[in-house]
């Protein structure tokens, strides 16, 4: 295969729409996360750049959110925490996309739990109860935020319920009765509130297949449950949880994501629920919290490659998560230890942060999608054109002494295919006003933040004065370049590195 492409662009060449679903929802760890003031920072800073509309996150009924206790009895309710929690999403544009778990301790009907924050997975000791302040729930951000916000919003049953650390014997009767109280008290507030499921992990499941997604269909069919969205969860690999932080999965290929998008599509059809949006509540390159690759360079093609291959077959493709302020395993115990986070705790932009940053600078119409890049243009008339150099896994990364031999050094980028860098050749027919032309880089070492830590010698602890080093090499820098009016069509070179993705933005103007 050539590494020279040529694009041409045509700016009257009529395109079609993109949907930038990759927006719709991020993740986040545990709600209660959501009140500490450094995660408030970095989800405000995603917010500034890059916004999305919906956040989700675990544990909304937790212990330590406060929401539920019984004394002799009978039930006490406190929604402060989630008040707080709430309006300061809404307040700089988020909404939530709610999940409904874990079980409150006192309403619970054992002691199983789940995470270092040791979230209870078991069902109700009382199913009218568990109605009752599911309902009660609603009632109350109906009555704080109002309805025609609350209708905007998603309710989301349980997380994960076909795994067994996720819910008590992953039960699918069990689950199943959730789901009608669930959507039961729901819809005795308003029948145009949104509720759906199952929420499965899918990556115990061969590729396509949606665990839970079939029967889960039928039996809201055969019980008239109303059902009016279906999540499930597409992680690319064959280990659906790491739940001791050892960092090892086993991941597929690069299509993965479209064969699963694919075959959810086709399980919704043979059911007749065609017609359901389509969210995926949890995606990213893997679902292990001490997945060293998270923090490497990859993640940015990664996420530009797969979403924008992705368009037109999802609702909304949620990445896990904001920040790396995220204690399912306890803390890492660096400050690059493979988390999730789009930053890390010391809220310095991940690779991840970048990928995300540049599919939000895609224009609104489709021009071109061809090998490693994608021609978009704005309703202005600015065009975009993004490039990036994919570079996937090896065979010998599904070894886990390839991972944990290579934990905290650059030898992580080993675990890729070695692909030579990439060249792409842009030419644009000549205008009479000149171009200005907006040249931003992602590479190792253009905003690489694990790069520059490694140049660094990979420090436990950054210092205050290296912190601020971080900070400046995590940005991208942008080149503007002004070229006069030519009848010759202009033409442009750029050379993208392994791991690499470049954005040019195309104003027609040299003014």
């Amino acid at each position: 295969m050539s590494n020279h492409t040529q694009i041409k662009i045509d700016r009257n060449k009529e395109g079609e729409p993109l949907n930038p679903y990759w927006k719709v929802c991020v993740g986040g760890g545990r709600v209660g996360e959501a009140l500490r003031a450094d995660f408030q920072k970095h989800l405000e800073m995603v917010q500034r750049e890059m916004p999305f509309d919906y956040i989700r996150m675990h544990g909304l009924f937790h212990e330590d959110m406060m929401v539920y206790r019984e004394v002799d009895g009978q039930p006490i309710l406190n929604w402060q925490y989630v008040d707080l929690v709430y309006d300061h999403w809404l307040s700089i544009g988020i909404r939530p996309f709610v999940e409904l778990g874990f079980m409150p301790y006192d309403l619970a009907s054992g002691e199983e739990t789940v995470f270092w924050w040791k979230g209870n997975i078991t069902p109700p000791k009382d199913w009218d109860r568990w109605e009752w302040f599911i309902k009660q729930f609603v009632l109350h951000v109906v009555e704080r935020y109002g309805i025609e916000e609350v209708r905007r919003w998603y309710f989301e049953v349980w997380n994960e319920p076909d795994l067994d650390f996720f819910w008590k014997d992953a039960d699918f009767e069990a689950y199943m009765k959730l789901y009608e109280y669930s959507v039961r008290a729901i819809k005795q507030v308003d029948e145009q509130l949104k509720v759906g499921g199952p929420a499965t992990a899918s990556a115990s499941t061969p590729p396509g297949h949606a665990s839970w997604g079939k029967e889960f269909l039928e039996v809201c069919t055969e019980r008239k449950l109303p059902v009016d969205f279906f999540s499930t969860h597409p992680y690319p690999t064959f280990h659906p949880f790491d739940p001791d932080g050892v960092g090892y999965m086993t991941w597929d290929g690069p299509e993965r994501l479209m064969i699963d998008l694919v075959g959810y599509e086709k399980t919704l059809e043979e059911t007749g629920y065609a017609h359901l949006e389509k969210h995926h509540t949890e995606w990213s390159s893997s679902p292990s919290p001490r997945d060293p690759t998270h923090d490497t360079a990859f993640l940015a093609p990664f996420l530009v490659q797969n979403n924008l291959a992705g368009r037109g077959h999802a609702d909304s493709l949620s990445f896990w998560v904001v920040s790396d302020i995220f204690e399912e395993s306890r803390q890492g115990d660096t400050p690059f230890h493979g988390g999730f986070g789009l930053v890390n705790v010391q809220g310095l932009k991940k690779p991840s942060y970048h990928g995300y940053w540049f599919l939000s600078r895609l224009g609104d119409e489709l021009l071109e999608l061809g090998d490693g890049y994608a021609v978009t243009r704005h309703s202005s008339g600015k065009i975009s054109v993004v490039m990036w150099n994919y570079c996937h896994y090896t065979e010998e990364a599904n070894d886990s002494r390839t991972i944990q031999n290579a934990v905290g050094t650059p030898e992580l980028y080993g675990m890729f295919q070695d692909d030579p860098a990439k060249e792409f050749t842009v030419t644009l027919p000549g205008l009479e006003d000149g171009v200005r032309i907006e040249t931003t880089v992602f590479d190792r070492e253009h905003g690489s933040v694990l790069d520059a830590w490694f140049e660094m010698g990979s420090p436990n602890h950054i210092l205050r004065e290296d912190l601020e080093v971080l900070r400046q090499q995590m940005e991208l820098e942008t080149i503007v370049e002004r070229l006069p009016a030519q009848s010759d069509p202009f033409t442009w070179t750029f050379t993208v590195q392994q791991h690499g993705v470049t954005l040019i933005d195309i104003t027609a103007s040299a003014s």
